[in-house]
């Protein structure tokens, strides 16, 4: 772990446990194979501090130009670390090849790369490509609870590690920090936990629930290959050939996502149509 970072509600920092070398080792482990084998996470591991920074320009009042850190503590981060390199090798199966984001190997240029591949080769065979660019509403902090733990239950996940998994969400709680006042500490009902590590995992996990929907919807198939959608976390462009399965995608999405929590913003989302003709059909959505 990185040192120098800022410390969470426990006042304890990755340095602390580096300066008490063999000894600190010896303690952390300790700690942590009693809350793995126990369950029982002690009540500083669950809380997180968030800090509010303006988006565009010091000053800013209004909430939505704010966006925020999360502070929690180091112990916390290395036991779900720990917990994360066990249940990854039973989430990564579950993540469709659509998704670059949070995956090894792949990145924003594999996101970028993907459709402008796709949209040279429909070019060249006379096809038309219709996107639909979605943007989720609070995509991270809409996600429920109990629909991320039905879907850890289904992967046969180590019932420690689960275990886990399910007492750091519905166990954690979280005070808003501005300036050199903290608020009480609250429940936090869904969402992510920010911050966490484990956290990007769950939601493609999440999301792909989603996309499954699309499997059997229209496809556009350029040089062999099938697609309707490529994403980046939860950044999403549908794809497809012509407005009609367009409209039929973005409605499945916008029905699922809702049964998911996730809520499209429709000032965001946007459509694009790449066509050889100078007069393209009038899009909305």
């Amino acid at each position: 772990m990185k040192s120098g970072k800022a410390t969470g509600p426990d006042k304890i920092s990755v340095d602390i446990i580096e300066a008490l070398d063999d000894y600190g080792i010896e303690k952390t482990t300790n700690l942590l194979n009693e809350i793995y084998d126990t369950g029982q996470i002690p009540t500083d591991l669950t809380k997180s501090i968030f800090i509010a920074l303006p988006k565009k320009k010091p000053g800013a009042t209004e909430c939505e130009l704010h966006r925020t850190i999360s502070l929690m503590s180091h112990i916390t981060k290395i036991l779900l670390r720990i917990v994360m390199l066990r249940v990854r090798n039973k989430i990564k199966p579950q993540i469709a090849e659509e998704q670059c984001g949070f995956i090894e190997g792949k990145g924003t240029a594999n996101a970028i790369y993907n459709p402008r591949v796709l949209i040279e080769r429909a070019l060249e065979v006379q096809k038309d490509v219709y996107l639909c660019f979605i943007d989720y509403t609070k995509a991270f902090d809409r996600v429920r609870y109990d629909e991320i733990i039905m879907q850890l239950e289904q992967l046969n996940i180590d019932g420690k590690d689960f275990r886990i998994i399910k007492n750091m969400h519905w166990e954690q709680t979280a005070a808003m920090r501005v300036g050199n006042e903290t608020s009480s500490f609250q429940r936090i009902k869904r969402g992510v936990r920010q911050g966490c590590v484990l956290s990007p995992d769950l939601f493609s996990l999440h999301s792909e629930i989603i996309m499954q929907n699309l499997e059997n919807c229209p496809l556009i198939k350029v040089g062999g290959y099938n697609v309707n959608n490529i994403r980046y976390a939860d950044d999403t462009v549908l794809i497809a050939e012509n407005k009609d399965d367009l409209q039929k995608l973005l409605n499945i999405v916008e029905e699922e996502s809702r049964k998911k929590g996730l809520e499209l913003n429709s000032k965001k989302t946007e459509v694009m149509v790449i066509i050889r003709n100078k007069n393209p059909q009038n899009v909305t959505y």
